[in-house]
C-alpha cells in the first residue's frame, strides 16, 4: 500500500482535474473545507468510511485512490477548457514522477539492451 501522503496528493490533483473546489468536495462529504483540506494534506486519518466517500465524489474506486499506479480518467463533462486540462494533467504527471522516472529507466535500459542486439546483428552482415 502507498504511503499516506501520496494519497492525500492523488486525492488533491483528482479534485483539481475535475474541476471541484475543496469547498464543494467538502460540501458532498458533509463536512467543514478546513476538515477536508487537512484530509488532502495529510493531518487527518483517512478511514474506509471517507475514503469511499471521496472515491464517489471524485468518481473513481477506492482501489483507484489507494493504488500507486496512475489512474487513467475520463474528461467528459470537464469544464476545464483545453490549456487548463492540458496544466492540471501535467500537474497529475508531476505527481506520479517518481512512478514515471522508473518506468522511464526500465525503458532506456530495454532500448540499450535492443540496441546492442541490432549492432550485433549488423556486424554480422
Amino acid at each position: 500500500m502507498m504511503r499516506g501522503n501520496i494519497i492525500g496528493n492523488k486525492i488533491r490533483t483528482l479534485r483539481e482535474l475535475k474541476g471541484y473546489s475543496q469547498e464543494y468536495v467538502a460540501g458532498k462529504l458533509d463536512i467543514a473545507q478546513n476538515t477536508y483540506s487537512k484530509l488532502e494534506q495529510n493531518q487527518t486519518k483517512l478511514n474506509t468510511d471517507t475514503l469511499e466517500k471521496i472515491a464517489a465524489v471524485l468518481e473513481v474506486s477506492i482501489n483507484d485512490l489507494l493504488s500507486e499506479e496512475p489512474i487513467v480518467l475520463n474528461f467528459n463533462g470537464v469544464n476545464h477548457g483545453a490549456q487548463g486540462k492540458f496544466d492540471l494533467i501535467e500537474h497529475f504527471h508531476a505527481g506520479q514522477k517518481e512512478l514515471y522516472e522508473k518506468i522511464i529507466a526500465s525503458k532506456d535500459e530495454e532500448i540499450q539492451r535492443l540496441n546492442k542486439i541490432i549492432e550485433g546483428l549488423l556486424q554480422k552482415k
